[in-house]
């Protein structure tokens, strides 16, 4: 880590040498020009061949002059010859497309060349609303009509047979914006003398899905009785036991050891969650018991129960639907789903009802919670290759307590998967870990993909198989081509390899490390001839050239380090690391050496990989984008072509110089983008009027776009001006100013006046304020209109 600092220090000394060159260069042909004590005109001379500086005339070495095939600054140089009859320049390569990229799951984007972001198409932006409650007998141009007020409808969506007095229905616009001011208006108002809801849909891995906030779970006990069998050994009552792991009609049934009254036989079994029609016929496939006790049933059929459930509901208004989930009963529960038309309506049931214990369910307590629920219809054949670990997803949910839960419904067609939760932290919870089961969790270490290539060598692979051995409900994926390991299975199980997998990832970062100093140009002769046959047998992560230190790094073993020692013996006596004298070389931009491991760009300019790579990695902490080019002395404008960049950089570290690019985009737009306000939340939501609350997709926090803080319905915006107010009086005392571009405050300690803003990039002069794009022409205006380019001048 310490070498790749220094790596990087290094690395931008030299950018902001070229800065220097650049202007040294301008201020010497300046002072070539003819002036009064030089009446003749100096002689012009052919252009050289390359466009660039000579870096020895720079230095004062270069004794060529005119002959030099770079630019010497001290020459005046025609016009180049014209073009040949018949002969013309090549055309341009054509610009390189724009590419569309998803980042953290869902946002999307498109970036083109240098890094640069051209559209961004945030998280909670989609053109979809989902109305729920609406009246069945409404025609399509009914609510065609209800809403063209707010925009283009370009699709409606009813359900197939609608079975209920109320439906469903989704409904696209042309625009976000459209669905989001619909969404707004909507919501709660009153059609054909029915109150409906109006939502816009949450994205997720899998497509958008419907989140509901207007439901409450409820779960009293099945109607069940307990029995106790007698068995003469302890044997026969444990092979009953398991043998009563097996449904008995509609029920789970369960048993264990009991110990006190009543004592029936030697060994007593107590079988809990029988059906109250169950006899000693059914205790029979149980290891026949030599005698049976039986409790009372708590009360002897559902259907009476679930008529004064629903009876309950319907006094207190608004209830649009209850859904009872079918057999088989878990645990002895029955579990059910009712829907009001509003969130305060739900909220207000589950206070009346929760804790109450009527006749109908033999006065056992009925559990009423106000949750919120995301659905997912799975087709049939997915939820059957994942239905294992969304069953081990249920059990796991149940454990945590009554706060989330995970239901699965077989529809004709589909399989309905319904989470629930009293919050939306769990609820986010089961939806990630929901969407984990079918996209793997992506194994990482402070929020960053780790990856070792250690994984994709052979004796990686037994590591593998051995450690997931241990763990058969995991399954390790390996992903070579974008650098990451995958872990499927049940979240306890995936915790336990994880802890595993990233321990042996620290003993393979603390393998012992050895430095080799050679020559630059053993160096230059150890990458061409040495490193690719080192690195395809002990792996690229392993060896590190740093060409600027004239060092080679080795981590491993013995054996890496003798074979790294016995290739740079071979690199120094090869043709390459020899003395010559050529002056015809290709000089990399960066380092000013002889390109190394050549890679030209759009523009025709040639660079060590090692220095674009380490170019393009240092924009991750500068923030400057788009990245141009270097070449002609860093004069060049061609952008860096995305496909150059992946050839140089690993995917982790492309994807981490598009997410700084992106970081970089949304400070310059702070007006407009902003991203969620929950802590480590990464997804990005554009300011809204007030009133208009959004919903991230990833932590389901409800955001208030107007003011950027957790939706706060029903009230005012909190008001700010006392921070303001302070932050305004310090701000006058102490020189500090609001950036014209981005409106973020600047404050200027010391230098000239003229200021860049480090979050928009906008060149600003400080006496006025005026804006000067990439600071053309900025310094001729403080010297015009204020007289210098300093305070003081």
């Amino acid at each position: 880590m310490e070498i790749r600092r220094q790596y990087l220090g290094h690395f931008q000394f030299i950018v902001r040498k070229q800065f220097y060159r650049k202007h040294l260069v301008g201020t010497v042909s300046s002072q070539s020009s003819t002036g009064p004590n030089q009446p003749q005109a100096r002689m012009k001379y052919p252009p050289p061949p390359s466009r660039e500086i000579c870096h020895k005339w720079l230095r004062d070495h270069c004794r060529l002059g005119h002959l030099c095939r770079f630019v010497h600054g001290d020459l005046d140089y025609g016009s180049p010859a014209p073009t040949p009859p018949g002969l013309r320049r090549p055309d341009p390569p054509p610009p390189e497309p724009i590419f569309p990229i998803t980042v953290h799951d869902h946002t999307k984007v498109r970036i083109g060349s240098g890094f640069e972001i051209h559209e961004v198409t945030t998280s909670v932006e989609t053109p979809w609303i989902v109305l729920s409650n609406i009246p069945a007998r409404m025609k399509t141009n009914t609510i065609a009509q209800l809403l063209s007020p707010f925009g283009s409808v370009l699709d409606l969506r009813f359900p197939g047979t609608p079975t209920k007095d109320v439906m469903t229905v989704k409904a696209r616009f042309s625009s976000h914006a459209e669905a989001l001011q619909a969404s707004a208006t909507l919501d709660g108002s009153m059609v054909l003398k029915t109150r409906i809801s109006a939502r816009v849909p949450v994205n997720s891995r899998s497509g958008a899905v419907s989140i509901q906030d207007c439901t409450v779970r409820i779960q009293w006990e099945a109607p069940q009785k307990v029995a106790y069998g007698g068995y003469p050994t302890l044997i026969r009552a444990e092979e009953a036991i398991a043998a009563a792991k097996t449904l008995c009609g509609d029920y789970h049934v369960s048993a264990f050891i009991h110990v006190g009254l009543p004592s029936i036989g030697n060994v007593t079994v107590k079988f809990v969650h029988l059906p109250p029609s169950a006899d000693e016929k059914d205790l029979e496939r149980f290891g026949r018991p030599e005698d049976v006790m039986w409790e009372r049933p708590n009360y002897p059929a559902l259907s009476p129960a679930v008529d004064g459930i629903r009876r309950m509901l319907h006094n207190l208004g608004n209830l649009l639907e209850l859904d009872i989930h079918p057999p088989p009963y878990s645990n002895g529960l029955i579990r059910a789903w009712a829907t009001f038309s509003s969130s305060s309506a739900a909220r207000s049931a589950a206070w009346a009802l929760h804790g109450r214990k009527p006749v109908f369910t033999g006065k056992t307590r009925i559990f009423v919670r106000h949750v919120q629920v995301l659905s997912y219809h799975l087709p049939l054949d997915a939820y059957q290759k994942d239905a294992a670990l969304i069953d081990a997803l249920r059990v796991t949910a149940f454990r945590n307590g009554c706060a989330m839960a995970v239901a699965v419904r077989r529809l004709p067609a589909t399989v309905l998967v319904r989470l629930s939760a009293e919050g939306t932290k769990p609820l986010g919870w089961l939806k990630a870990e929901f969407e984990m089961i079918s996209r793997g969790e992506i194994l990482r270490s402070d929020g960053v993909a780790v990856w070792d290539y250690f994984f994709t060598r052979p004796d990686g692979g037994t590591y593998l198989r051995s450690v997931a051995g241990n763990e058969p409900a995991v399954r390790i994926e390996v992903d070579a081509v974008r650098r990451l390991l995958k872990l499927f299975g049940p979240p306890p199980r995936r915790a336990a390899l994880r802890t595993i997998l990233l321990r042996k990832l620290t003993e393979l970062k603390a393998q012992r490390v050895r430095v080799i100093r050679v020559s630059g140009r053993v160096v230059s002769a150890f990458i061409t001839t040495q490193l690719a046959r080192l690195c395809s047998k002990f792996g690229a992560e392993n060896i590190h050239v740093d060409i600027w230190e004239s060092t080679v790094t080795f981590r491993g073993d013995d054996a890496l380090y003798d074979a790294g020692v016995d290739a740079v013996h071979q690199a120094q006596q090869s043709l390459l690391a020899q003395p010559r004298y050529r002056r015809n070389i290709v000089e990399c931009p960066v380092c000013f050496n002889e390109v190394v491991s050549p890679i030209t760009t759009r523009c025709g300019h040639t660079w060590c990989r090692a220095c674009l790579a380490q170019y393009l990695l240092a924009a991750i902490e500068n923030r400057r984008f788009p990245l141009t080019c270097l070449g002609d002395e860093a004069k060049c404008t061609e952008h860096i072509p995305l496909t150059a960049a992946r050839d140089v950089l690993q995917p982790s570290e492309f994807n981490s110089v598009v997410e700084a690019s992106i970081s970089s985009y949304v400070h310059a737009h702070a007006k407009e983008l902003h991203y969620c306000p929950s802590p480590d939340c990464l997804q990005i939501y554009r300011t809204g009027p007030k009133g208009t609350v959004v919903q991230c997709p990833a932590c389901l926090l409800r955001i208030c776009s107007h003011c950027h803080a957790e939706a706060h319905d029903g009230f005012a915006c909190p008001e700010q001006d006392g921070g303001d107010r302070l932050f305004k009086e310090w701000a006058a005392s102490h020189d500090v100013k609001n950036c014209p571009g981005c409106a973020i405050p600047i404050e200027r300690d010391e230098g000239c006046n003229h200021v860049t803003c480090i979050q928009c990039q906008t060149h600003i002069c400080w006496v006025c304020l005026q804006t000067f794009p990439k600071g053309e022409g900025i310094y001729g205006h403080m010297r015009a209109e204020h007289g210098g380019i300093h305070p003081q001048d």
